[in-house]
């Protein structure tokens, strides 16, 4: 038997009803008691126990991720690194090229016949202007894809193009677009799905990369406080290997995987896969409706302020399927009972999954047991609030945009009044619809305090407010990214909050969420990250 003792500091429940708490036992990976009373003497109490002097500082419930790309985190070490900064060097597309050629003097990537770069930003551009396939050919002669910040487009070089055979002639598929100069020839962008004709059909060992990177894309997510992460859209190869490498004891936090492809099917009808096998299990399926609102391919009922070059003042953005190709999505999902998590940026889209969600769930009287979810819920409507909470629709907010592209959205995307009502998270709480937040890593750098930040002030870059009243308290935000996280995911019986037969999953925190100045929330640091009462994460280890 083994038994911890944390006491001596502030530890929040996450629960309404007992919001703080003066002590916890542990026993087994387990809470065994929450002990709320006073705490003198409250080492006699517990002889055996190990005890765990907090000094002072914060013990809340370990952070549960609602929505990220855990594996991608994983390959894009192994790719350059275009994003802007305080991630990288690219606040320009000049800085952009020239940071591109500086890491390309590192000798890893000589041997890489095909080069990988991610995260460029034209929102953080003065001039908001694209890099193109000339840009990128004066980087390199290999073939080179530099993915959007969005993962929504890519700009390949020519030396990309002329290796998958595409020529100025080509015709984008239904559900892709491409950019092209005003003579008509391609400039190297390519949106959504038509990126798949140029991508080459494998990138790398994926075994060999996973193998290697898989322990430590963990731990950085311990780094921030996260005892749960998620994989939101994980593909047959990647969820085998993911799995056998959780069996060989790799992973030291748990990790949920969304099921996307033709496969999700197959690996869902073995009930097998949904219960955690070492820390990773399969959670349900994973589709996408539309794009990237700043890749300016999201799907909107009103057209963008400022149009998609090569598209008319009309433009809007496009979905992916038609309600029939939907319906048929929905219902085999409902019909076996599997948990959905849709993709929705654009108001538009939000609409095509309510509207046939609607239809669908007649057919089964039991569907919201299955907790469907829109994902990013970006610029979804007041109305569409009224009809998630009474389908019983979950949604998780990528609050983060709030940020990073709120100016954007403001000037280029939605303009004034869409964009100050991105992600209304006080509205929803209103309204009663339950939420989560999430940072879609590697979109954005992973850190729950970050969330909890942007959900309590709503600052842009530029340092303007953008909707305040849809600002929410950091009590709010808090449980959003603890036990409302953890409903999402059919785990808040077990996890999300600090209650007895839980399990002792923590984090510790150098400072009160609740009482600092809410300015000062994104400076709290993570001290300690514990995954059933083992320590996964120490910073004074790591800073060592």
């Amino acid at each position: 038997m083994s038994q911890h003792l944390y006491y001596n500091g502030v530890i929040l429940t996450s629960t309404d009803e007992n919001p703080y708490a003066k002590a916890v036992l542990t026993e087994n990976g387990r809470i065994k008691e929450v002990i709320f009373e006073d705490t003198e003497n409250i080492e006699s109490r517990f002889p055996d126990a190990e005890k765990k002097d907090l000094n002072g500082n914060v013990l809340i419930a370990g952070f549960v991720d609602g929505h990220s790309h855990f594996l991608q985190t994983v390959f894009e070490s192994y790719h350059l690194n275009a994003k802007p900064s305080p991630l990288g060097e690219s606040d320009s597309v000049e800085t952009l090229l020239e940071s591109l050629k500086k890491q390309l003097e590192d000798p890893k990537f000589a041997e890489q016949e095909y080069l990988y770069a991610d995260g460029y930003d034209e929102a953080v551009y003065p001039d908001h202007r694209l890099p193109t396939r000339y840009d990128l050919d004066s980087v390199t002669s290999k073939p080179l894809a530099l993915s959007h910040v969005s993962a929504h487009n890519t700009v390949f070089n020519s030396a990309a193009l002329k290796a998958a055979g595409i020529d100025d002639g080509y015709t984008p598929p239904p559900d892709g677009d491409v950019g092209r100069f005003p003579d008509g020839t391609l400039s190297g962008i390519f949106y959504e799905n038509s990126r798949r004709d140029v991508l080459p059909k494998k990138e790398v060992n994926a075994e060999e990369v996973l193998l290697d990177g898989i322990t430590n894309a963990a731990l950085n997510y311990a780094s921030v406080g996260v005892t749960t992460a998620q994989d939101g859209a994980t593909g047959l190869e990647w969820y085998r290997i993911t799995k056998k490498l959780a069996l060989e004891g790799k992973l030291p936090i748990d990790i949920v995987s969304y099921l996307f492809g033709e496969d999700a099917g197959y690996l869902l009808d073995d009930e097998e896969n949904k219960r955690y096998h070492n820390h990773y299990r399969a959670a349900g399926y994973k589709i996408f409706l539309d794009g990237s609102p700043q890749a300016k391919t999201a799907w909107l009922s009103k057209p963008y302020k400022k149009t998609l070059a090569g598209h008319g003042e009309d433009y809007r953005g496009s979905g992916i399927y038609t309600d029939e190709q939907l319906r048929k999505i929905v219902s085999n999902a409902l019909g076996k009972n599997r948990q959905l998590n849709v993709h929705t940026n654009g108001d538009e889209a939000i609409e095509q999954f309510l509207r046939v969600y609607e239809e669908v769930k007649k057919e089964f009287p039991s569907a919201e047991k299955t907790r469907p979810v829109s994902i990013h819920c970006q610029t979804v409507r007041e109305d569409q609030l009224d009809r998630l909470k009474e389908l019983g629709i979950l949604a998780s907010f990528f609050v983060d945009h709030v940020y990073y592209w709120g100016d954007y959205h403001e000037e280029e995307i939605l303009g004034e009044e869409r964009a100050r009502r991105i992600s209304p998270l006080a509205e929803a709480l209103k309204k009663g619809v339950h939420f989560s937040l999430h940072q879609d890593t590697p979109v954005t750098l992973q850190s729950p305090i970050f969330a909890i930040h942007n959900a309590v002030n709503r600052v842009t870059r530029s340092g303007k407010v953008l909707g305040e009243e849809f600002r929410i308290t950091p009590w709010q935000a808090l449980k959003a990214v603890t036990i409302g996280s953890a409903y999402q995911i059919f785990e808040e019986n077990e996890k999300g909050s600090i209650e007895k037969g839980k399990y002792a999953d923590f984090a510790v925190l150098d400072k009160n969420i609740l009482t600092v100045p809410p300015e000062e929330i994104k400076n709290i640091k993570v001290l300690e990250t514990i995954k059933e009462d083992v320590s996964v994460f120490k910073r004074n280890e790591v800073e060592a």
